[in-house]
């Protein structure tokens, strides 16, 4: 999913506000994962709908998309860029996060 993240936020950033439609066409990427990117991209405070009318909108990148889409672009990925913002240290490779227990 990081790559497709980066890569809708790089589509944003060239080509303006777009719904999740567009992008799907421009980056040939399944329709659902491109709308759980863009709910992921949202709740990181990373783009944002600038239209909404019934099940149709249009995103942008915000300041902070930018920002960080910038840095990415300089670091070598946005792995680091979320890491940041989320304030979470990295998790070594190929180590799962645990699982929560008590929930039935």
């Amino acid at each position: 999913m990081q790559g497709l993240l980066q890569r809708i936020m790089e589509v944003l950033s060239e080509e303006g506000p777009l719904t999740p439609g567009d992008v799907v066409v421009r980056l040939g990427a399944p329709r659902y994962r491109v709308l759980a990117a863009f709910h992921c991209l949202e709740e990181l405070g990373l783009a944002a709908p600038i239209y909404s009318r019934g099940s149709t909108r249009i995103y942008t990148l915000t300041t902070t998309g930018r920002a960080a889409l910038k840095i990415a672009s300089e670091e070598g990925g946005l792995a680091s860029v979320v890491q940041r913002i989320l304030e979470v240290p990295p998790e070594p490779a190929g180590v799962a996060a645990p699982k929560s227990e008590g929930v039935a």
